[in-house]
């Protein structure tokens, strides 16, 4: 896990896709180098992020599991 992060994106709750869709708008907004937080509810959330990390050249960094949540680490290339 990274010491820290710039944004948080609280997606729990939120079924797939809608965790992608989200992150994806996020990470317009966010400038390049930052590292976002998402937390989820969805146990996918981490093989989708990688997925979308691949497709958009964004770092996938790390991701940590605390039932409920699913948190993923993500640095904006």
């Amino acid at each position: 896990m990274p010491e820290h992060y710039d944004y948080e994106l609280d997606t729990f709750g939120l079924a797939c896709p809608l965790p992608i869709i989200k992150t994806k708008d996020e990470m317009k907004k966010i400038p390049e180098g930052s590292i976002l937080k998402v937390i989820s509810s969805d146990g996918g959330v981490i093989e989708d992020m990688k997925g979308f990390c691949r497709m958009k050249g964004h770092e996938f960094l790390s991701y940590e599991i605390n039932l409920p949540e699913y948190i993923v680490y993500i640095k904006k290339k």
